[in-house]
């Protein structure tokens, strides 16, 4: 997929990203006060209301929750991947994170258990990927 747009993230946003690509792993943010999992980060904790928190390493298994599935794309970098399913996992840990997958739309759906990983797009973007663990036969 050369040639594809590769947004570029800000504030927080930024942090998570440079902190997934640092550990090459995708990382959540966690509260340090209360060990709260949240996704996408955020300023302060709901549960406590810290401030304090760091981005850390998760399994990055889970299941699919929802998807949408593109038959056209605006991108031309992707319109050879056509259709294509984006996911919406929820990682053991809790919380829920946004993911592409190189799976057909066929061949995957809620309920079926996925791995994550990331991939550098650039030197501040990684793209999360979701791809299936086991053989699933529930497609949504």
């Amino acid at each position: 997929m050369s040639g594809t747009y590769v947004p570029q993230p800000e504030w927080l946003v930024l942090d998570w990203h440079r902190a997934c690509l640092d550990a090459e792993a995708l990382t959540v943010q966690r509260c340090d006060a209360c060990g709260t999992w949240r996704h996408p980060p955020r300023r302060f904790c709901a549960d406590c209301a810290s401030s304090a928190s760091s981005f850390e390493p998760v399994a990055g298994t889970g299941q699919v929750r929802s998807l949408a599935v593109s038959h056209r794309s605006l991108d031309p970098g992707w319109q050879a991947e056509v259709p294509f399913a984006t996911l919406v996992v929820e990682l053991d840990e809790g919380p829920r994170v946004l993911a592409a997958t190189k799976t057909a739309p066929s061949e995957i759906g809620i309920g079926t258990a996925v791995r994550c990983s990331v991939e550098r797009r650039s030197d501040d973007f990684a793209l999360v990927w979701a791809e299936p663990t086991t053989t699933d036969t529930t497609k949504g």
